[in-house]
């Protein structure tokens, strides 16, 4: 009988309930690619793997997993897997900062760990460099979404891919009241996307909810369980490149970036990104935010047939 430790943490927010949620596994050397994806079908949530890194230089390796599938990296998973291991007493955060590497499928990636004055830990941590693709033409998208297309430009600025670590379409919003309407269905949305290759669309627009946040924002991903993410690191990065790459924020060598997302879904969550710029190039994207511990448990099975562990 295999006896796995297991935490539920609630990531980009500052109290249980809220933020989204995410399954840390926080000692997962022994257990099988088969094994993870059996647990991530279970859990029916995305799941973070805590193992031993691979690479000279890196403290920890992380898995991401989600419905069996599993993802070269995903934000809120990683910032809940530090909070996790925070928690647990693996590492210990200062005011100044622990910096930490951490292996994924993405490249080995910067963290540090801040311990902040309310004893929250924030957990800051590097993204991928931005790669901007085509514009995507204003009348498609809003066919897409149901939406005049009108209110789908920024000072100018329309729809366009951009990666952060996979495709996606994102859509400046003029008008909140779009921001807040319910989708008239996910069929426009997943033609859009099949024929432009992207793996979602991102919403964002500057009227919002919370007076200190720069953009309220939606991620929309038809074919998952669940078709619009609570909060999704990949595509507020994404959003914050756009915003700087576009001076839709005043311009400076480190521009920082509020957003705000999940109300909708009864889940509000806050990050913050920070933006710095070499001239007109972007040359290095940070994520931050703080998570919640709301479960301390164990899963409890029998070793699958055939499993094979990785050590």
């Amino acid at each position: 009988m295999a006896v796995i430790p297991l935490h539920i943490v609630d990531a980009f927010t500052d109290r249980p309930f809220a933020g989204n949620p995410a399954a840390i596994i926080p000692n997962a050397a022994n257990l099988g690619d088969e094994e993870m994806a059996k647990i991530s079908e279970e859990l029916g949530m995305e799941v973070g793997f805590v193992l031993p890194p691979d690479v000279s230089g890196a403290d920890v390796r992380l898995r991401f997993f989600v419905d069996r599938r599993e993802d070269s990296l995903s934000g809120h998973v990683l910032l809940a897997a530090f909070t996790s291991m925070v928690d647990r007493g693996i590492f210990r955060p200062t005011p100044a900062g622990v910096l930490l590497h951490v292996e994924t499928l993405a490249g080995v990636l910067e963290v540090r760990l801040i311990a902040e004055a309310d004893g929250l830990t924030r957990v800051v941590f590097e993204m991928p460099n931005p790669r901007f693709g085509e514009y995507v033409p204003v009348d498609e998208v809003a066919r897409a979404l149901g939406a005049p297309a009108e209110f789908l430009r920024i000072a100018g600025h329309g729809p366009q891919r951009v990666s952060c670590g996979f495709d996606q379409i994102l859509v400046p919003v003029a008008d909140r009241t779009i921001m807040r309407a319910s989708l008239p269905g996910m069929a426009g949305i997943r033609v859009l996307l099949d024929e432009r290759g992207a793996a979602g669309v991102a919403l964002f627009c500057p009227e919002t909810v919370r007076e200190y946040a720069d953009f309220q924002c939606r991620f929309i991903h038809p074919g998952d369980r669940r078709c619009e993410d609570i909060a999704s690191g990949i595509c507020l990065a994404a959003i914050g490149a756009y915003a700087v790459h576009h001076g839709l924020l005043p311009p400076a060598e480190v521009v920082r970036v509020v957003t705000e997302q999940g109300h909708l879904l009864g889940r509000p969550t806050i990050a913050e990104i920070e933006v710095r710029c070499l001239g007109d190039r972007i040359h290095r994207i940070q994520l931050s935010g703080t998570g919640a511990v709301v479960m301390r448990g164990s899963l409890q099975f029998n070793r699958f047939a055939g499993a094979t562990a990785r050590v």
